[in-house]
């Protein structure tokens, strides 16, 4: 059986990013794969997101903006020796030891890029990322024994950086148990939410000037924004529909668990008009239970329209506008039927276990037990 290490966080607070690490792992045990976890302590227990994968902890990060870990080395060199080491994000000293651990070891180690390598991603403390990847993110980068992109046009990003090394192209994983074979309920009141982190980049204001265009066609439908992250972006939504005179937005703050499947549950549609998302495990938080997205094209997500599941539109003012008002008009038994298209979707190529296999067929592959598998490109 392969011994593999997670390096990352399961820390709850960080979304996307440690779901799709937990359930990356919980596939790869579905899958008869020994994968466990190497994460710096949490402050308070209770963020852990399952306590079903084995952790090592690292000791405290010291508050930093690199997350320096203090005798990192130490730790590792008391640890058995893993087949294959999985670095989760780029930018951190966590990441950047375990890679420099390996290579002194001589085993393989995989990094997934978590859409930390989109120009729009770079630009953001644009310095200091440069002066990261000339010290050590290149090179940790260039030596890996392959990347994980989670779809075709984060690898272009990857390779228009002139990097050469093999990319595995797959996508985040969804949990679907006890959760697809759920009936899709069906209300009179249509609901369109937002769901993620409240911030900027997101365009949340567009949804909430739609509203207000759309005044009339819309007085009967309810806009809810979950999630939050920026106070002083969340101040700004709230004081524009407050200016607005909209009373028809509701903010429900971070919600998690039972609160979120709920709220998640109650929508009609899930609206995502972002500038960009690297993947956006929120769509498929939607589509597996039946919801379908209107998703911008700032995120890859074109088999919305493929799979008749959703709306793939570019995020100006006006197409959010026109394709808001199409979704509320859009017939019962259509909207029912694109749902049931989503969660066919979600079965066939995103579930942990399917998933979880072609995570071990790379490993496999990286280790000389199999051929390659068709969704590794090489240069």
């Amino acid at each position: 059986m392969m011994k593999i290490l997670h390096s990352g966080t399961l820390d709850i607070k960080y979304g996307g990013p440690a779901l799709s690490t937990y359930l990356t792992i919980k596939g790869l045990h579905a899958n008869q794969v020994n994968a466990e976890m190497l994460m710096a302590p949490l402050t308070n227990k209770k963020d852990l997101i399952a306590n079903d994968v084995k952790i090592h902890y690292t000791s405290p990060t010291l508050e930093t903006r690199f997350g320096y870990i203090p005798y990192l080395k130490t730790s590792l060199e008391n640890m058995p020796l893993y087949d294959l080491y999985h670095i989760q994000g780029l930018w951190l000293y966590l990441g950047h030891g375990v890679a420099n651990f390996a290579r002194k070891k001589k085993k393989p180690y995989v990094i997934t890029l978590r859409g930390m390598l989109y120009p729009q991603a770079l630009a953001h403390s644009k310095q200091i990322k440069q002066l990261s990847l000339l010290l050590y993110q290149r090179e940790d980068l260039q030596k890996a024994a392959c990347i994980q992109a989670t779809c075709l046009e984060e690898m272009h990003h990857y390779r228009n950086m002139g990097f050469t090394n093999p990319v595995a192209v797959l996508p985040n994983p969804i949990e679907t148990d006890g959760i697809i074979e759920r009936p899709i309920v069906q209300s009179d009141k249509i609901r369109i939410g937002y769901l993620g982190r409240v911030h900027p980049r997101k365009r949340i204001e567009r949804l909430i000037y739609a509203f207000s265009i759309l005044r009339k066609e819309m007085q009967d439908t309810e806009l809810l924004i979950i999630g939050a992250d920026d106070e002083q972006y969340e101040q700004f939504l709230k004081d524009e529909v407050k200016r607005l005179k909209l009373t028809n937005v509701r903010f429900t703050g971070f919600l998690a668990g039972v609160e979120k499947d709920n709220a998640i549950s109650s929508l009609t549609y899930l609206a995502v008009p972002s500038d960009f998302e690297n993947f956006g495990n929120i769509v498929t938080e939607a589509l597996v239970r039946g919801i379908p997205v209107i998703a911008s094209k700032g995120m890859p997500w074109q088999e919305l329209e493929k799979y008749h599941c959703g709306w793939w539109i570019s995020n100006d003012q006006e197409t959010i506008n026109q394709t808001l008002l199409k979704a509320i008009q859009t017939p019962p038994n259509e909207r029912l039927q694109m749902g049931l298209n989503g969660k066919r979707m979600i079965q066939e190529n995103y579930s942990v276990t399917v998933l979880g296999d072609k995570m071990s067929q790379l490993y496999q592959y990286i280790l000389h037990i199999s051929e390659k598998p068709n969704f590794v490109y090489e240069y």
